[in-house]
Parts: structure tokens; sequence; C-alpha cells
């Protein structure tokens, strides 16, 4: 519910093209400032107290900043009683059972097997529950995604490209805390350390991008954004081998720094060029649209990748050289994944 309200209200306060992409910016920058925060304080925290207090943090923050967003945040004029939408509970709850499910089937695959009746019949009934929710749309008075959203200027593309930024990030940082921890024997403070660079990264890429994306054909943007993900990933999976703690700044680190300049391009690039596309008064359906895109990208990479791992390091050794297998294979899948997206950069998205 946060972020596409955030996302819309950037759209509607921001009508300057070149201040509103610095503002998604400046929005990309404080998420990956919490991404990294967030990641060193609940290692110090799980290192030194338990891991419920990450929780108890959360809330802590959370009360103060929701109160100050009351006083703080521009007045928004409710529109008249008539022209209020309503709320598409049996869209949500179909859309939302279709993603639980789906991802419960790739998530499980690896374990349980691709042939087993439990994830044959779990992807089977997502289908069908994901196309009930289109179904439903076409007859619901006030849909949660409306047919005419899919006309609106490189919606469609753009779509599934937003898919690609939280992909790469959750399935990478995730993947590399694991390889810490379980191969290298890290604690989580020192695999949280280790994992610095992204947030600095991040923040850094996305000021920059916020800065030059006006100047520069969005088009090529979204492009080498997915070529950088792309680059980052192979010198992932090419950091295994025999004493791969030596490999951490030679591959590793330059793969966190090359990687993240590529997200927060693709994250500034997209959000600008699909909130701008948007019709006046769907700036709140666009943006909540493609946060869901977002994080379905997220949630699908993570079981994705996880599922490989899995996969390919059963009956394995267990030494760290052995296992590391799994996880090249991981981020093999996550070059391909940028490679797509370049494509539909390429063929689809209208500059």
């Amino acid at each position: 519910m946060n972020v596409p309200s955030a996302i819309a209200m950037i759209r509607t306060t921001c009508p300057d093209p070149v201040e509103r992409s610095a503002a998604y910016a400046a929005y990309a920058l404080a998420g990956t400032v919490g991404n990294v925060s967030g990641f060193v304080i609940g290692g110090v925290l799980t290192a030194r107290t338990s891991w419920r207090w990450i929780h108890f943090l959360i809330a802590i923050m959370v009360i103060p900043a929701a109160g100050a967003a009351w006083f703080l945040l521009p007045t928004h004029m409710m529109p008249a009683k008539s022209q209020r939408r309503g709320i598409d509970i049996p869209g949500v709850v179909l859309l939302t059972s279709g993603l639980i499910l789906f991802v419960y089937a790739i998530s499980d695959g690896a374990e349980a097997g691709w042939g087993s009746p439990q994830v044959v019949t779990t992807l089977v009934l997502s289908v069908i529950v994901v196309a009930s929710f289109f179904v439903t749309e076409k007859f619901t008075k006030n849909p949660a995604l409306p047919s005419k959203t899919w006309t609106n200027k490189n919606f469609t593309p753009l779509f599934f490209y937003a898919w690609s930024p939280y992909w790469w990030c959750l399935s990478s940082q995730l993947q590399l805390v694991n390889v810490f921890m379980n191969l290298w024997h890290d604690s989580p403070l020192i695999a949280a350390v280790r994992c610095i660079p992204i947030g600095v990264a991040g923040g850094i890429a996305s000021f920059l991008a916020g800065r030059y994306a006006p100047r520069l054909n969005p088009k090529h943007m979204l492009v080498c954004s997915q070529a950088l993900m792309a680059l980052g990933s192979v010198l992932f999976a090419l950091a295994g081998g025999e004493k791969a703690e030596a490999r951490y700044w030679s591959y590793i680190f330059p793969g966190m720094v090359i990687g993240m300049f590529g997200l927060a391009g693709a994250y500034v690039g997209c959000t600008t060029m699909v909130m701008g596309g948007a019709r006046e008064g769907e700036e709140g359906v666009v943006g909540a649209v493609m946060y869901t895109a977002y994080q379905v990208g997220a949630t699908l990479g993570f079981a994705i990748v996880t599922s490989i791992t899995e996969g390919v390091n059963t009956g394995r050794q267990a030494d760290s050289a052995s296992l590391f297998a799994g996880y090249a294979a991981s981020f093999w899948s996550m070059v391909a994944m940028p490679v797509v997206m370049l494509f539909i950069a390429l063929l689809f998205v209208r500059p």
C-alpha cells in the first residue's frame, strides 16, 4: 500500500519530467540505503541479541515515520463520493491466490520433483486462478486492473521488464549471503558487512541515474542497465573454486557494483517511462500494478534461483568447492533473465 501510493504521489506532485526523474531516483536512493542499513543492522541484532529484534526495530521506526508523514506529505484531495473507486475484493483474492500457488510450485519443484502431483497440481491451479482473475476483471464494476490500463504507452512491455530489478537484487543478495555463511562460514554480521557495497553502489547509482536520466535516450538506458546486471551475474558465477574467499574483491565486489548500477538504471528508467505514459487519473493504478510487477519479479526470482541451487547441489559432496556449483548455476540463470529483458526493451519499448 505504501510504495504504489508514494510512486503515484511523485507522479502527481512533480509535473516537470526532470524533477520527476530526480524524485524517483531519490526514492530509489532511500530504498538502497534502507536495504543495506537493514542488512547490517539485522546482522548485528541477530549476532548480538535475537532475530526478533529486527521486527521490533522496524515497528519502532515505522510509528514515528507514519506520524511525520501525516504532517509533511502533500494533502490529497479526495474525489467526490460518486467518483471514488470501490475495492475489487474478488480480483485481489484471485490474483494473490494465483501468485501464491505459482510461487509455491516453483519453490517446491526442486525438492519434490517437477513431475510430482503436488507441483503439477499447484501449477495448473495457479494458471486457472490467474486466468479467472483476468476474466473477473472484465465484469467487475471497479476492477483492480482495468483492461484499458494495458493500453497506456509502454505499459505492457515495461510490466514484464519491471520483473528484473528486484529479481536480480533479492536473488543475488540472498544467494551471496548463503555463500558467505554456508560455504565461507562467515557470521551473520560479517556476511552483512560484505554486502555493504550493494547499498553504497546502489545509492550512488540511483543519484546518478536521477541526475542524468533526462539527458539520455530512455530506451538505451533500459538496454544498457540489463547488460550491466548480466555482467554482474557473470562475475558472481565465476567466483567459485579453491580459496574462493580470495575472489571476493576480484569478482564479487565488482559484480555488486556493476550490477547495482544496472539495477538503478533499470528501476529509474522503467518507473519514469511507465509513469510518464500513465493517463491522468490512472497514476495510482499504474503505480500499484508496476510495484506488483517489481514484487512478482523478486518472489519468482528468489524461488527460481533457490530451486536451481538445491537441484544442482542434491547428492553433491558437502565441501565448499562442490556446493558452489549450485550457486553458480543460479547465477548463470540470472544472466539469462537480463538478456530476455534486454530484448523486450529493444523490440517492444517505444521511445
